[in-house]
């Protein structure tokens, strides 16, 4: 399937790269040096094909089977770098434009300089491991590094060709279950990674063979491909191609500690009391590098908010509160409600941490709005009865600062104790939603959007720590019934659905929502809302370039079991999005034809919305994308498409449409006779087909005067004799019209 080069029809593979890194590093959550492999998913559904074949989106039907082959057994995966900054540090974070960055990397775009460099800043090259390397790439073209979990392997893969001096590197990625073809790709001087860490990852026989034999062509095309996997996962095909691979020794973890620490600037103060430290350096023996780099992090947001407070810390205090982070404050945060059973003061906690670094007057008041949102309203006061702000924000163990803003100046505290909020009252997890939804799209936008984007990250990580994505779709349905936050829980399913971890089982959930039927209840358990099937489409429309087949199955599904117009629109909107890509649109072709004649309504529905848009899309020259280069006979899909729109009496995208292509004849002379025959063929059909179809005929009569009205005593212009034109050629082409006025057309 043709995802790497457009013009390369013959390519099997969909390019990825590194999801995002804005500058180097990332939260706490999230190891640097090698991913962290996510826990088994649930059972593949019943209907995954035995031969593991993607299946193309099925024809309509009254319950059509389940095919969920395109995302139960997954490929390569992206890598671990998927960052999400601290945007309650980082007010300038957008989750959108990472989203943008990962789904273009996902697609095969060149890993920028600045980001390669940043990602192999704190990397301890090892000269025997690269001299070996080299030697394989060297000999063979293709080198495979194999190691356990964490161990450093994709950086080692990038620090390799860099040495190599590729002129680009990208990422190789193909779509769950979809083969490896290594000589579709067609970059010259590239060096490519192909990301097959994942422990769930099964290689067919064969591959070994196929890395062998690829080697010509890499030759050829001046390129190296080096690939990233697990050990046990080469194993299996280990025995084709023995000579192409290293095992990688991880270095030590307090070495990556240090080399991380180092990267810091200004240099972190009393570093080697850091690395002596009995509880830094008792957790990392043993421990691979991906978690030395998480401990790295750790230090370094302890060490920049001390930096920023105006009652510093001392050293014993701040590796507590590095090692308390590690843990998710978890058994300081456990101490502290234990001792606090008031839920004034709880509510009052979770706003200041939902709200981190929000003035207090408006913490104070969202505290207030909380305990309403969840049926706990706090007793009114008289006078100065009860705690001020001072107090209060003193007994949560947040910082007041002299603009009066709240913050929490300990690593990962506000986001922990949200997660502590969601663990311990989960019942409560739709009215929080409800009362965050209210919060950003009622707040000032410098409040609000932070919010929003702060959430977003949150419940992507909350997902991906505990494997469960109740807490995310709560999020985006009450999200999505607001206005506001329409784009944000788009944002977020989307962020979800390409996090290198949690994205499979983020986008298996997905498929399980666009099959559940509809509700208007927003917390049904086992039905899906249509507001959040409605920013689900959406969301798959943005993850179309890097998950195509699997985006296609799963708004096929949504237009299968909805019977809501809004979320049929929202269908057809995104497939409009995915036709960009020429590698889906005999695909899409396809799965439109067997919509517009379908029997159910949502099917056509979708159909006609997204046929509409396309219908409206010019090419540079002004010319419709749909519409024919030649008088001798219309496009028999153009036609399909406009026989269904011209089914809907009241469909509001029609006119554009019509218009669109009127403005084409009346523009291009010479097309002219293409436009008429389309519509008059639109509305009947043939000599053979004598059905009257007055509906059609009535809905292109008003289109046509739509175009152009008709005026009382106007002068004829070339628009009316154009309209005027079509409207005869309506009446002439009627199959039911008097023998001396009926010309109709002998094409179906």
């Amino acid at each position: 399937m043709p995802l790497t080069e457009p013009a390369e029809p013959n390519t099997e593979l969909a390019l990825a790269a590194p999801a995002r890194s804005d500058n180097g590093a990332r939260p706490a959550a999230y190891p640097a040096a090698d991913e962290t492999q996510p826990q088994p998913s649930a059972d593949p559904p019943d209907d995954t094909s035995a031969a593991g074949q993607t299946s193309e989106p099925p024809p309509p039907r009254d319950a059509p089977p389940s095919d969920d082959t395109a995302d139960t057994e997954t490929g390569a995966h992206a890598t671990d770098t998927s960052a999400v900054q601290n945007v309650s540090t980082n007010y300038g974070t957008v989750v959108a434009v990472q989203n943008i960055s990962d789904i273009q990397r996902l697609r095969g775009t060149p890993l920028p300089d600045d980001w390669i460099a940043a990602r192999l800043h704190p990397y301890l090259p090892d000269d025997e491991t690269t001299k070996a390397i080299d030697a394989l790439l060297v000999a063979y073209r293709v080198a495979v590094i194999h190691a356990g979990a964490g161990t450093g392997r994709y950086t080692t893969a990038l620090h390799t060709l860099i040495h190599q001096g590729a002129r680009a590197i990208r990422q190789v990625r193909r779509e769950p279950n979809e083969g490896v073809d290594l000589e579709g790709l067609r970059d010259e001087d590239t060096g490519w990674i192909l990301d097959l860490r994942d422990e769930e990852e099964t290689l067919r026989p064969g591959f070994g063979l196929h890395l062998r034999e690829v080697e010509d062509h890499l030759r050829t095309m001046r390129s190296f491909v080096v690939v990233v996997t697990h050990t046990d996962t080469w194993a299996h095909v280990a025995g084709e191609a023995t000579e192409l691979a290293h095992p990688l020794a991880p270095p030590d973890a307090l070495r990556v500690l240090r080399a991380h620490l180092d990267c810091r600037q200004p240099p972190i103060d009393e570093l080697d009391k850091w690395l002596a430290a009995d509880q830094i350096t008792q957790p990392l023996n043993r421990a691979a590098p991906a978690e030395a780099a998480r401990w790295a992090r750790i230090i370094i947001a302890a060490v920049d908010l001390n930096d920023s407070t105006t009652e510093p810390k001392d050293f014993t205090e701040l590796v507590e509160a590095a090692v308390q982070s590690a843990h998710n404050w978890r058994r300081t945060l456990r101490i502290w409600h234990t001792g606090n059973t008031d839920s004034a003061h709880r509510n009052y906690l979770l706003a200041a941490a939902a709200l981190d670094g929000a003035p207090a007057a408006t913490v104070y008041e969202a505290h207030t709005a909380l305990g309403e949102a969840l049926d706990d309203t706090p007793q009114p006061t008289q006078g100065q009865h009860g705690p001020g702000i001072i107090e209060l924000t003193d007994r949560i163990g947040a910082e007041l600062g002299n603009d009066d803003r709240i913050r929490f100046l300990k690593p990962g505290y506000a986001e922990a104790v949200v997660d502590y909020f969601w663990v311990d009252r989960p019942h409560h997890v739709a009215a929080f939603t409800r009362w965050t939804a209210e919060q950003a799209a009622t707040l000032p936008p410098d409040l609000g959007v932070p919010l929003a984007e702060r959430v977003t990250q949150w419940a992507t990580r909350y997902a991906l720590a505990k494997q469960s994505f109740t807490v995310l779709r709560a999020v985006a349905t009450h999200w999505a019934k607001s206005r506001h936050l329409q784009q944000h829980a788009q944002e977020l399913l989307v962020a979800a659905a390409v996090d290198p971890t949690a994205g499979k089982r983020a986008r298996e959930q997905y498929l399980a929502w666009a099959k559940a039927p509809d509700t208007d209840q927003l917390t049904h358990s086992r039905h899906t809302p249509v507001v959040l099937k409605q920013v689900l489409a959406g969301a798959l429309a943005q993850l179309g370039p890097a998950y195509p087949r699997i985006v296609l199955k799963r708004l096929s599904e949504l237009a299968a079991n909805t019977t809501d117009t809004a979320v049929a629109n929202a269908v057809g909107d995104a497939l409009t999005d995915l036709w960009d890509q020429p590698a889906l649109q005999n695909t899409i072709r396809a799965t439109l034809t067997s919509w517009f004649t379908a029997t159910q309504h949502h099917y056509t529905a979708a159909a006609r919305r997204a046929f509409l848009h396309l219908a409206d899309r010019t090419t540079p020259d002004g010319t419709p994308l749909l519409l024919a280069r030649d008088d001798s006979r219309p496009d028999a899909w153009a036609l399909t498409g406009w026989r269904c729109a011209l089914d809907d009496e009241a469909n509001i995208h029609l006119q554009g449409a019509f218009d669109t292509w009127l403005n084409t004849a009346l523009s291009h002379p010479r097309l002219q006779p293409a436009v008429m025959k389309t519509f008059t063929e639109a509305v009947f059909r043939s000599d053979t087909d004598r059905t009257y179809l007055a509906p059609r005929f009535l809905v292109l009569n008003h289109a046509a005067y739509g175009w152009e009205p008709a005026r009382v005593a106007a002068q004829p212009t070339e628009r009316t004799h154009l309209r005027d034109a079509l409207v005869i050629a309506l009446r002439e082409a009627d199959p039911t019209a008097p023998a001396r006025l009926h010309h109709a057309p002998d094409t179906e």
